[in-house]
Formats: structure tokens, sequence, C-alpha cells
């Protein structure tokens, strides 16, 4: 009995990395699509609230770790809003917290309110780093890395938007999803 439970666990362990491995690459298949951001932005936030249903919290949160990552690296986040990095990531991680708290409560009030937060945290972050540009020592000289206003425009409400729309894409994923398990049970 206790080598069947090992193997068990051993397949649960490897069947989760799969299905990180593969959120994984679906987030940099889509950053590195190409797309403008008001494509990239919803497909982003789908894959992130449909990481959280199907792989867990740790795992979409790793996941919107690297989307910013990938995003820069394409070209969609444009090189002086790299520094929007980290506050990207923390976006998201909010973003599926958020959504995963209030969930069970009702899946629209989780989504408005996660959008909203991850919204207001890149405002605020954006308006900081508009008002107080950082300041980076590069091979001993310091140079500003000031955001051109239109730039920062795409971390204010853009962000609400595609938030919102990526709950509207996972949610329609999810129903085809669990309509074709059933269907599939019926057999």
């Amino acid at each position: 009995m206790e080598t069947k439970s090992l193997v068990w666990n051993r397949s649960a362990a490897w069947m989760a990395a799969a299905k990180l491995a593969l959120a994984l690459a679906a987030a940099l298949a889509i950053t590195n699509m190409g797309l403008p951001q008001y494509l990239t932005g919803p497909l982003v936030n789908a894959l992130l609230l449909l990481t959280l249903e199907w792989c867990g919290l740790s795992q979409a949160i790793v996941v919107g770790m690297v989307t910013p990552m990938g995003a820069a690296l394409r070209g969609i986040l444009p090189l002086p809003l790299w520094v929007m990095i980290p506050f990207i990531a923390v976006g998201n991680a909010a973003f599926v917290s958020v959504f995963r708290l209030l969930r069970e409560r009702s899946r629209i009030v989780a989504l408005v309110a996660a959008a909203v937060v991850k919204f207001a945290w890149l405002y605020a972050a954006v308006a900081v780093l508009v008002a107080w540009p950082l300041r980076v020592a590069v091979g001993g000289d310091v140079a500003t890395v000031a955001i051109p206003q239109a730039l920062a425009n795409m971390m204010r409400w853009p962000q609400l938007g595609t938030a919102l729309a990526g709950g509207v894409i996972a949610f329609g994923v999810q129903a085809l999803v669990e309509l074709g398990q059933r269907r599939g049970g019926r057999s």
C-alpha cells in the first residue's frame, strides 16, 4: 500500500510540474506573438486566472512573474517601462490572490475587485515613477530613468480593461472545459 501511495504522489507531483510548465510555455507564447497590448493583456490575464483554477495560487503567481519579462523581451513592454517589471509582477500576484480570496462568494465580484486592485497598484506605481524618476548607476555614471507620459498611460486605464477582458475570456474557457467534461462523462 505504501508503494502505491508513493507512486501516486510522484505522479501527482509530475502532473503539477507539467501543468506549470505548460502554463509557462503558454505565457511565453502569448508574450512572443507580437500582438498589441490590447490583445496581449487580456490573454495574459486570462492565462493567470486559468492557471489559478487549474494549477493553484503559487503557480499562477510564478506565471505572473514571467509574463512581464516575456513582454519586455518581445518589445510589448517598451524599454523605458522595464522599470515596471517588478510592479507588474506584484500586480499580477495581487490580481490572482484577490480573485482567489473572493471567488467563492462571486466570480464576478472577485474579477472586478481583482482587476481594480491590479489597476490601482499599477496606476500608483507609474504615478510615483513619473513624479520621482529612478536614478540608476550605469558604468559609473548616474542616469535618470524617466517614463514618458504616453508610455505611462499604458500602465493606467488600459490595465483595468485588459484585466476585466481577461476574466471574461477565462470564464468562457472554463465554461467550455466544464461543458466538455460533462459531455465526456455521459459517454
